[in-house]
């Protein structure tokens, strides 16, 4: 099946303080007349959709969104140190909008392709229930429903990733915090003003359940393709971001990311499972030459939502990984933080390898038949365990302590750790436990810097992981948000 581009971004400029996309041209321009009403049409343009979120080339989505999560957090440490680049802008927190100083400009840009994209499509989609969809067999209409969904999810997904970056943490005022501009329309002249925090959170919310409903719809696809488990996980993540502080945290939010997590957990069959043992050590082993296979992970069990780079990899491999040939790559390393974190019998510290090539230690979550800066290592969106730790959390903010520790016990003894560990906790102690567990578990999978800001707690690196002086962020200076960019 071709890939469809839809609509290219070439306008995004502001007006005043109030951020708007003044203008939105097409280079490609797919209509509802044409390729977009038809379900065949219709398909292909969803999986261009897809297409977009992969960081290669000039669609650059996933390695700036990856770079605000992870860089800006302390689970990594630079490999070299020297004036901020554009690789390292967020790493210093300089949240710099010059296209050729930070990753913020090539995000936005990207970000709005995608939902315009998904806008178009959702457009056709409507224009079609109008027209021929009465007439289509119901295999087909399965199949139309389905793709609406997914359109949905991705809007969603990507407006989350947009929210996460531009607004404040949900817990700051989200009503009169400024959000993003929410475009539901492919309309150039469609130019709406800039939204709040929580205005964007009730548009992802909204989308998010809407793709829940349609895509029951009987369609079966591989975990490259999102699903209704891909929807309920993500909205355990959104409402767990809606929980509060530790120190004050909303009741009602934490009891539905408990809620959609027992949805992915025990309501979706046999579909997914926590790998263990060889198994899991190898879901994330090196597999520079595809002995393991890693490469697709389209049928691997814990994964419910990953981007499948299988086919030409994605350049969130020079992240981490050093190339000798080439001589580039590992931008960033794991932190020596991070790395005490780990204990010997932790089988997660599989998941680190000496590079003899280099003699850095790398982490080998994104090793994966690697060539040049490029990584074909799945990009994971959402997969099980990340659920079990989102319970952990909301039950350990609404003062659920034996909840939070069994959840948090399936995550830690599947590690290879003892269960005494997690039993012989104090209440106080257990949200501490839960957030430490997400760090080691989660780690270089876009959670990081988002999970201490999310909290109301403060991101410190060590003097030893920080050129030599401590750094701390606090969940509210401005820093913590990055301007819209101007161009």
């Amino acid at each position: 099946m071709k890939h469809i581009t839809i609509l290219i971004l070439t306008g995004l400029l502001a007006a005043s303080c109030n951020k708007q996309i003044d203008s939105v041209r097409p280079l490609t321009k797919i209509d509802k007349e044409g390729e977009l009403s038809s379900l065949a049409g219709i398909e292909e343009t969803t999986v261009g959709n897809y297409t977009l979120l992969q960081g290669s080339g000039f669609n650059n989505y996933d390695v700036p969104m990856h770079d605000f999560a992870e860089s800006r957090g302390n689970n990594v440490t630079l490999q070299t140190w020297g004036l901020p680049a554009k690789e390292t802008d967020a790493y210093f927190f300089r949240n710099s909008s010059s296209p050729t100083q930070g990753n913020s400009s090539d995000f936005y840009r990207n970000a709005y392709q995608i939902i315009v994209s998904v806008n178009t499509t959702l457009e056709g989609i409507e224009e079609m229930e109008k027209t021929t969809f009465s007439s289509l067999t119901q295999a087909e209409k399965n199949r139309f429903l389905y793709a609406k969904g997914e359109n949905h999810f991705l809007r969603a997904l990507v407006y989350f990733s947009l929210v996460r970056v531009y607004g404040k943490p949900y817990y700051q005022t989200p009503g009169q915090s400024p959000g993003l501009i929410l475009k539901t329309s492919s309309d150039i002249k469609d130019i709406p003003a800039r939204g709040t925090v929580q205005q964007a959170y009730d548009l992802i919310l909204t989308d998010l359940n809407s793709a829940a409903q349609l895509m029951k719809a009987p369609v079966t696809k591989n975990n490259g393709f999102v699903s209704t488990g891909a929807a309920w996980a993500l909205l355990s993540r959104v409402n767990l971001y809606k929980g509060g502080s530790v120190a004050s945290p909303d009741a009602a939010a934490n009891e539905l990311a408990i809620k959609y997590a027992d949805s992915v957990i025990s309501h979706t069959g046999s579909k997914y499972t926590l790998l263990q043992g060889d198994a899991y050590v190898k879901m994330f082993a090196d597999d520079e030459f595809g002995d393991l296979g890693r490469a697709n992970g389209t049928i691997n069990k814990e994964i419910i939502f990953a981007y499948d780079n299988g086919t030409r990899g994605s350049s969130l491999g020079e992240f981490y990984h050093f190339d000798p040939i080439y001589g580039v790559g590992a931008t960033f390393l794991p932190s020596s933080e991070f790395k005490s974190l780990l204990v010997p019998a932790d089988l997660r510290s599989n998941f680190l390898k000496l590079n003899p090539n280099s003699n850095f230690v790398e982490t080998t979550k994104y090793i994966v038949l690697s060539e040049a800066w490029l990584t074909r290592a799945p990009y994971i969106y959402c997969r099980l365990a990340e659920l079990y730790l989102n319970k952990a959390e909301a039950y350990a903010k609404l003062g659920n302590t034996a909840q939070a520790k069994e959840n948090l016990k399936v995550i830690h003894t599947r590690a290879g750790l003892p269960a005494a560990d997690v039993d012989n906790l104090a209440a106080q102690d257990v949200i501490a436990a839960v957030l430490k567990e997400r760090r080691i578990e989660l780690a270089f999978e876009g959670h990081n810097s988002f999970d201490y800001f999310r909290n109301g707690l403060a991101m410190t690196r060590t003097a030893a992981d920080f050129n030599g002086t401590a750094f701390t962020i606090q969940p509210t200076d401005p820093k913590v948000v990055l301007e819209l960019p101007k161009n």
